[in-house]
Parts: C-alpha cells; sequence; structure tokens
C-alpha cells in the first residue's frame, strides 16, 4: 500500500481513506490549511515575542539572564515534552479540535502575561504559550497531509514555513514599535484578543478531511506501535537530526539570544538589533517556498541539500564563537543569513519523514521531527544563560560555544543516518 493510499485514523479510532483525489489539492483544501496555517502564525509571534521583549522582560521581573532563559526554557520545554502527544492527538482526534485548544490555550498565556509582574506568573503565562504552541505545527502538517497529495506537501510544508516567517516577522520591529507606544500591558492583551479570533477562526472553517471514500475499517493502531514504527525508519532518524541541526540554532537565536547578543555583546542600538533580527527572519522567510521546491516529492534531493547546508550553518557559529572582537556590521547580516536560511531549511526533515511513514502515522513522525529542533532549543537556551550569568552579560563569544556544540552533534547525526527510506 503507498503512503497516499494509507488510511487516515478517526477521532473514532475506526480507519477511513484520505479525502478522495477531488478533494485534494483544491480550492477548498487550500482555505482548510489556510485557516489552520493561521493559527501557526499566532503561534511564532508568540514563541518568539520574548526574544525581542528581553530587555523589557528583565526590567518588568526584576531577574537577570539565567532567570530569563528559564522562561522560554520553560516555555520551550512543555513544548518539547508535548510534541509526541501532539502528533498522536493529530491523528486520533484530528486537527480541528487540537489546533482550536491549541490557540485558546496561548490566547490565554498572553493574557497572562500582558497582566503579570511577579516571576511565577510570568513564567506560568509562557508555560501556557509553550503547552498551546506545541499543537499547532504538527496538526498543521497533518490537514497538508490529507488534503494535498505527496507532490504538493514539500511546497505546503515549505508555505507554512513561509506564513510561520510572517509571525516572526510580526515578532521584531513591529513588536518593538507597539512596546514603546502602547506598552507592555496593551501590547500582549492585543495580541491575546487576536488569537482568540483565530480560534473562531479555526473552528470555523477548519475540516479534518473532505468526503471520505468506502474503505474497510481498522483499529486505530496502539501509540507504542506507532512510535516504534516511526522511530525505526532511517528516514526518520535523518529528519530528526536535520531539524536538530537547523531549527535549534534558529530558535535558540531568534527566541531569546538574538537581541542581548546584539545589543551587549555587539554593541548596537535596540532598534538595530531588532533590524538584524529581522534580516533573519527575512531569510528563514523568503528561503522556505525556495526549500519547498527543492524538497516537493524529492526526499533524496533534500538530503543532498541538508548535507550541503549543514557545513555552511556550522561554519556561521564557528564565526561568531572565533572571529576576534566585535564582527564588522557586513559579518552580522551574512551570519544571520545564514543562519535564517538554516532555519528554513528545518522544513526538509518534514518532506524525509513523511516519504518514510505512512499517512495514518504522519503526524506522530511530525511530532518525533520537532522534537529534535527543540531538544536542541531548549538545551542551547539554557546552557546560554548558564554561562553568561557564570561569565559576565557580555561574554557571549563563550556563551555561544555550547550551541557551536549542539550543532556539531546534530551534524554527526544527520551524517551517520543520510541513506533515507523512501
Amino acid at each position: 500500500m503507498s503512503i497516499a493510499e494509507a488510511a487516515v485514523t478517526s477521532p473514532e479510532g475506526v480507519g477511513v481513506a484520505a479525502a478522495r483525489p477531488g478533494h485534494r489539492d483544491t480550492g477548498r483544501a487550500w482555505l482548510v490549511w489556510g485557516a489552520g496555517v493561521a493559527c501557526y502564525v499566532a503561534a511564532l509571534f508568540h514563541r518568539m515575542s520574548l526574544g525581542v521583549a528581553a530587555q523589557e522582560a528583565l526590567d518588568r521581573f526584576a531577574t537577570g539572564p539565567a532567570v530569563l532563559a528559564l522562561f522560554t526554557a520553560l516555555q520551550l520545554g512543555v513544548y518539547l515534552v508535548l510534541q509526541v502527544p501532539a502528533g498522536v492527538l493529530a491523528d486520533r482526534w484530528g486537527p480541528r479540535r487540537v489546533l482550536t485548544g491549541g490557540t485558546l490555550a496561548m490566547a490565554l498565556g498572553a493574557a497572562v502575561f500582558a497582566a503579570s509582574t511577579a516571576l511565577p506568573a510570568g513564567i506560568a503565562a509562557r508555560v501556557l504559550v509553550g503547552a498551546g504552541d506545541a499543537f499547532m505545527f504538527t496538526n498543521v502538517l497533518r490537514l497538508a497531509a490529507h488534503w494535498f497529495t505527496p507532490r504538493r506537501y514539500g511546497l505546503v510544508v515549505a508555505l507554512t514555513g513561509l506564513a510561520g516567517g510572517a509571525g516572526q516577522l510580526v515578532a521584531t520591529v513591529p513588536l518593538t514599535s507597539s512596546l514603546h507606544h502602547v506598552g507592555w500591558t496593551g501590547t500582549f492583551l492585543a495580541a491575546a484578543g487576536v488569537t482568540v479570533v483565530l480560534a473562531v477562526v479555526a473552528v470555523a472553517l477548519v475540516r479534518d478531511r473532505g468526503v471520505p471514500a468506502v474503505t474497510a475499517t481498522r483499529p486505530a493502531e496502539p501509540v507504542r506501535v506507532a512510535l516504534r514504527g516511526v522511530v525505526a525508519e532511517r528516514g526518520t532518524r535523518h529528519a530528526f537530526w536535520t531539524h536538530f541541526v537547523f531549527m535549534g540554532q534558529f530558535v535558540a537565536l531568534t527566541a531569546l539570544w538574538g537581541a542581548p547578543w546584539l545589543t551587549s555583546g555587539q554593541g548596537h542600538s535596540a532598534a538595530e538589533a531588532a533590524t538584524l533580527l529581522m534580516v533573519c527572519v527575512l531569510a528563514f522567510t523568503l528561503a522556505s517556498p525556495v526549500v519547498g521546491r527543492i524538497a516537493a516529492g524529492n526526499p533524496r534531493r533534500s538530503q543532498r541539500v541538508t548535507e550541503i547546508l549543514t557545513p555552511v550553518v556550522l561554519l556561521g557559529w564557528l564565526t561568531v564563537v572565533l572571529w576576534p572582537g566585535r564582527l564588522p556590521l557586513a559579518v552580522v547580516a551574512a551570519v544571520l543569513v545564514v543562519l535564517g536560511i538554516g532555519g528554513a531549511s528545518a522544513l526538509l526533515a518534514f518532506d524525509t519523514a513523511r516519504a518514510a511513514n505512512p499517512e495514518h502515522r504522519s503526524g506522530t513522525a511530525a511530532g518525533v521531527v520537532n522534537l529534535g529542533g527543540f531538544s536542541c532549543a531548549v538545551l542551547a537556551q539554557l546552557a546560554v544563560g548558564w554561562v553568561l550569568q557564570a561569565a559576565g552579560p557580555s561574554a557571549y563569544r563563550l556563551a555561544f560555544v555550547p550551541v557551536l556544540s549542539l550543532v556539531a552533534v546534530g551534524a554527526v547525526g544527520v551524517f551517520l543516518n543520510r541513506r533515507t527510506t523512501t
């Protein structure tokens, strides 16, 4: 049985066929995906917002860099822990319910964050944001696997990354401007309100499937069996390490330490730092559709591109760590472009995992792959915070050594698992 013919597990535990071919790659498919991806855009905004608001958070909560790292590490830690459950729920309950619940959790977290001034409340708010965020990407990919043919899947994943880049862009210069003119409370309350609206949109427009074709039923696959099958595929393991290398470093930089590095470590103003971070996010956003064209339906080509870009990203981090003194502006911009393109290239992992696994395990496979990048991000963010706390708030060359080390470990994993299952 081909991947395109694999059964989709329904919320009731009964398998039904994927949407009839006439329901795939249609206007309705794009509408359903668009409603889901709007929630993902909100998730990227909430995830990245603390990176730009880092200095304001330090002042508001009267804390140091190690505790600030804990904010984001807990947020991403919750995201990380929930990745496999998110994938399983995508396969079992369907994206409509899971996306709606996750979006509402993010809205609640943003509202609590807007009102909080005490550290425990702020941490609880970011945990809520992380919990809601955890259910976004895997469920959008589940929609893509169901509503689009394998030929279009890589492109749709790339467009999902492109849309997510828009959320990250809003979390750079526009967020900085809003914090300056509207203030902390007004900015995050407005974000909470928009997120509630997107939850309503998900309820109204997202559908787990089109009109199903009639097929024989199949019992729901036990979670342990699905996980074992997904992890056993070399293609899944290659995808895991691909995501570890590319997404982990990008999130560690843009979600927390990018702005402080550019200001305290490189001597740029807050406005300059926000603009430079926007360059990194723009590189991510513009590279996403290119990555989609590369990946669409050709996992072997995706692997070749991964193996070219992995050393390039490693070289970018070597430059940050080994360059003596302040980096020239042109070098900073070039490094940020490379790391942004690397972040976009994490999307290659999902096409590799899709090709290696049947459709009824697509959500679980996406959850396992997503573990890669965000486990790297959590470890990197915590390690950078600890080093800065011990060595001083401007010791970024030393603080970024753990990031470089994690990228190197991931690169080894990529090359050890280079033969994918197709």
